[in-house]
């Protein structure tokens, strides 16, 4: 019943479906249970986001099927794995793939 977006501006945006209202509250959104997870912004994604990174550095996100782990892709030509969420700032991957 929700879709979220992050727009080329690097804001996160959550939507209702159908209408496309956007949702604002915070505690609306962080009830909210998704069902996939490709986004880079978010509280649940802090720690994918390396010390010193600009917003461009990570390019793409995806948690596996069970919720547990999300696999990011970066400029660096990096693949790296974390636990799902991962909340905490600057934490390093749990395995860096090249």
């Amino acid at each position: 019943s929700h879709f979220q977006v992050s727009t080329g501006a690097y804001k996160r945006q959550v939507h209702e479906v159908p209408l496309g209202k956007q949702i604002t509250d915070p505690a609306v959104i962080e009830k909210i249970t998704w069902a996939t997870w490709t986004s880079i912004l978010g509280d649940e994604v802090i720690g994918i986001w390396p010390r010193n990174a600009d917003k461009a550095d990570v390019n793409c996100a995806c948690v596996t099927h069970a919720g547990l782990n999300i696999v990011t892709g970066d400029d660096f030509g990096l693949v790296k794995l974390f636990d799902f969420p991962c909340t905490e700032k600057f934490v390093s991957g749990c395995f860096t793939f090249i």
